[in-house]
């Protein structure tokens, strides 16, 4: 290929996506928004490629989630849908001895639909609690159904989300559905093509995964505009501990990170920590400018204090240990220290982007991937690295 037809490929595919981006952006970090400050993702990339990962082909209907049974009466409900510009939230059901607690729900009401229906097939209990970990919409826009089917139903989060979701977070709502159909075009080209976001044959795991994003924004324009914004009926600024018959579920804030309103919920009984978007895998989820990397070690930290057998992240598999987290820990205050460093020599945010080397913890999340290098630059290396300077210096 000519260096003229390279360049003009590595154009298109920049142009998809960085669409993607803002996207997924708008969908899961809302905060910078279409239009808004996405600098930090946009000017990470030094490779484009659509996100994937590994495993089977994406169904056509919304179901594609399973049950894992975690202790007595407690369902991790684990999406199966591989890494990409789209994913959709774990659920979590805690079936006490008169009710039933959940934790999450979806970005589109069908998903959740399926979900509740499952959860019928294990008892005939009502919803009393729903927990939102934070306010982000593909751990929320469910929440409609269950104050449908149980309208006695509680909707326990974060205080700052009150002020969040009327305001900006239904900016951003709307310039996704806005978006969202261009960028749903371009995937369906890609498949039928035969062809990756870049140009280049597409791979098996990019397949998949343009089927699974293809499958999610699908369901979220079907019916996303329908899905109201549910507002907390009950604010967690530190700490709510539920007592469902001997059943303890502590609700906790412990620190930001991911957004600043992150919620975990610890069963100290049975060992089972749900974390949200503080833990997610394969790469974690970093949005400037609503991330806080300068707490996030330390909140991690924390959650690492709780001492759980079972972790059930934001997004990915149920964890029984706590390599994971440890690794999370360890980016976040390399990239915190070094951010600082950069700005005490004085140097720009440009100047900190290439002095700052998060080498070895690329190697250390994506592998020998292709895809999770591409998520790793684009969700990592550069709003992580732009979230740390702008909190060490103020400056953008």
């Amino acid at each position: 290929m000519s260096d003229l037809k390279r360049a003009a490929s590595a154009l298109l595919a920049m142009r998809v996506c960085r669409l993607a981006i803002k996207l997924f952006t708008v969908f899961l970090i809302a905060g910078t928004g279409i239009g808004g400050n996405q600098s930090g993702i946009f000017q990470a990339f030094s490779q484009v490629g659509a996100p994937a990962g590994q495993g089977s082909e994406a169904k056509s209907t919304a179901t594609n989630f399973e049950f894992q049974k975690l202790a007595d009466g407690i369902y991790a409900v684990v999406r199966k849908d591989l890494p990409g510009f789209m994913v959709d939230a774990n659920d979590v059901l805690i079936i006490n001895d008169n009710d039933v607690v959940v934790v999450d729900t979806n970005g589109a009401p069908a998903i959740t639909r399926e979900v509740l229906a499952e959860l019928k097939k294990l008892t005939n209990k009502p919803v009393r609690y729903v927990i939102n970990t934070h306010w982000h919409d593909d751990h929320i826009r469910g929440n409609d159904v269950y104050r449908a089917a149980f309208p006695g139903v509680e909707f326990i989060a974060h205080a700052a989300m009150r002020d969040y979701m009327p305001g900006q977070g239904e900016i951003n709502r709307r310039n996704f559905l806005e978006g969202a159909p261009r960028f749903l075009e371009d995937l369906k080209r890609a498949v039928a093509n035969g062809k990756s976001l870049t140009g280049s044959d597409i791979t098996p795991e990019e397949r998949t995964s343009h089927q699974s994003d293809i499958r999610l924004v699908e369901l979220v324009l079907s019916e996303g505009s329908k899905a109201p914004a549910i507002l907390p009926t009950i604010s967690v600024t530190e700490r709510l501990t539920l007592h469902r018959g001997k059943r303890i579920i502590d609700i906790r804030y412990l620190g930001s990170g991911h957004t600043a309103g992150d919620l975990v919920i610890h069963l100290p009984h049975e060992g089972i920590l749900i974390t949200g978007d503080l833990v997610v895998w394969p790469i974690p989820l970093v949005g400037n400018p609503q991330s806080r990397i300068g707490d996030w070690a330390s909140t991690i930290e924390k959650l690492l204090a709780l001492r759980p057998t079972i972790i059930v992240p934001g997004h990915g598999p149920v964890m029984r240990d706590d390599s994971y987290l440890l690794l999370l820990a360890e980016l976040f205050t390399s990239v915190k220290k070094q951010a600082a460093a950069a700005a005490a020599r004085g140097e720009t945010l440009e100047e900190a982007r290439k002095s700052i080397n998060l080498e070895e913890f690329r190697k250390r999340f994506s592998g020998d991937s292709k895809i999770r290098k591409l998520l790793f630059q684009a969700y990592v290396a550069g709003p992580a690295v732009e979230a740390a300077y702008r909190e060490v210096t103020g400056k953008h």
